[in-house]
């Protein structure tokens, strides 16, 4: 089981989780605390040292009702404090004290001097209070005690503490979905944007699943970018081109005139036509395959069977030139048979062109199969082996390049990729290039 940790905290999941936790961790709480404060919440109870003292004041004042009938008693300012009991049937000798509250309980109870708590207001009794009379019980309505801010919202009305619960339930959950959302808005605007043409615009990407979404975008965006900065390029590169060869076509059409140098200049026409045809070709070919629009499936074949036929139909094509081939009875693989001849041709053709020795070597590569096409031509510096593979780039100019379009190597490494091979190059020992193809198991 895969371990629970931050970044899955942190992922979509996580924050659905988180909000549904602190709601209902809320609502509990919040249920918890009314069913406590709703219910009746009457607490009897020992007086503390600090109310006995205030009760023994209390009594010490009420001494000077002994010698004085109970009427006085009632009539003074006192009583108003004071809720009365007959000692023998505790029952009490005015209607004056609060119908909610178990005073009754508290004059009958045999703890002695009991406190009866509600909320702010306290009730300490039963004592007695010597008249002329005779003693009678009573109970002493306290002062109310000092109470916090908190205490006082607990203890106020449930509609109030229900109210205060839901708004705070309510930002907390609008907080949160913000927080959720938020993400997705950017990922929102940042595809209109795109969608309106700014290639350069980027999300923040951050952790879980939606900033892998994010980073996604950047990725999608990032190759946009460069699929049309390559198809802009390529445009330029194929407008630059066409025009050599137009330019001589039209001088050959201008020349015509002179009907001596006629057929001359048809066979010039012919050829400047042909190199026309060529490079459209390429230049189409290269478009498909860098679009993956290349239609091809893979199938079960021996490339060692291939690479020979390759190497022999160049042999034949290039008597002059020295190809030696080093490669296994058979490779058994999975390709596409027409793309790795294009890979084949280009490389092979780029070799004899420069070089006068040519080695081809097929070996296994792990669980796939590694072909190094390497010359002892001129080869190039090393700041320009990245930019082979340009479209219309043709390296040093010491090389030379008459006949070239300037895409054979464009075209074999962008076949390489659509059959999952990577193709690089490098300097060969030779003293030319060396260049490595190597295909991955399917």
């Amino acid at each position: 089981m895969k371990r629970l940790g931050l970044d899955w905290l942190t992922g979509f999941a996580g924050r659905l989780f988180l909000w549904f936790w602190l709601v209902l961790t809320l609502m509990l709480v919040a249920n918890v605390q009314l069913s406590r404060h709703l219910r009746s919440d009457e607490e009897l109870r020992p007086p503390m040292p600090p109310e006995l003292e205030e009760l023994a004041e209390l009594r010490g004042h009420l001494q000077r009702f002994a010698d004085r009938p109970l009427l006085a008693l009632k009539r003074s300012k006192v009583n108003r404090f004071l809720v009365l009991f007959d000692p023998h049937s505790l029952q009490p000798l005015e209607r004056r004290r609060p119908r909610h509250w178990r005073i009754p309980e508290l004059v009958a109870s045999d703890s002695g001097v009991q406190v009866l708590e509600q909320g702010e207001m306290r009730a300490m009794g039963p004592f007695e209070i010597a008249t002329l009379d005779g003693p009678v019980l009573a109970v002493w309505l306290m002062p109310p005690r000092p109470m916090s801010a908190w205490e006082r919202f607990w203890q106020g009305p449930a509609w109030v503490r229900l109210a205060v619960s839901f708004l705070l339930v309510l930002a907390l959950s609008l907080g949160l979905a913000a927080w959720l959302a938020r993400p997705v808005r950017q990922l929102s605007k940042a595809a209109r944007q795109l969608g309106d043409g700014d290639l350069g615009v980027r999300v923040k990407a951050g952790s879980g699943e939606l900033g892998q979404l994010g980073q996604d975008f950047n990725t999608m965006a990032g190759k946009l970018a460069s699929l049309l900065a390559s198809q802009r390029r390529l445009l330029a590169d194929v407008s630059h081109e066409l025009r050599s060869p137009l330019t001589r076509l039209k001088l050959a059409a201008a020349l015509m005139a002179d009907e001596v140098q006629q057929h001359k200049y048809v066979q010039r026409i012919e050829k400047e036509c042909d190199t026309l045809e060529h490079l459209i070709e390429q230049v189409l070919t290269l478009s498909r395959l860098e679009a993956t629009l290349y239609q091809e499936e893979a199938e079960d074949g021996d490339m060692a069977a291939q690479v020979a036929s390759s190497v022999q139909d160049w042999r034949f094509h290039s008597p002059d030139k020295d190809i030696l081939l080093q490669a296994p009875a058979e490779a058994p693989c999975r390709f596409r048979p027409r793309l790795l001849q294009r890979v084949l041709d280009n490389l092979l053709s780029n070799a004899c062109r420069y070089g006068q020795r040519v080695e081809v070597q097929l070996a296994r590569s792990g669980q796939g199969w590694r072909l190094v096409v390497e010359d002892d031509g001129p080869g190039v510096p090393d700041d320009m082996l990245d930019k082979l593979f340009e479209p219309f780039y043709r390296g040093d100019p010491a090389r030379g390049h008459q006949g070239k379009t300037g895409l054979g190597l464009a075209i074999a490494q962008a076949a390489a990729k659509a059959q999952g091979g990577t193709l690089k190059v490098g300097r060969s020992a030779l003293g030319g290039l060396r260049f490595e193809l190597q295909l991955a198991p399917a």
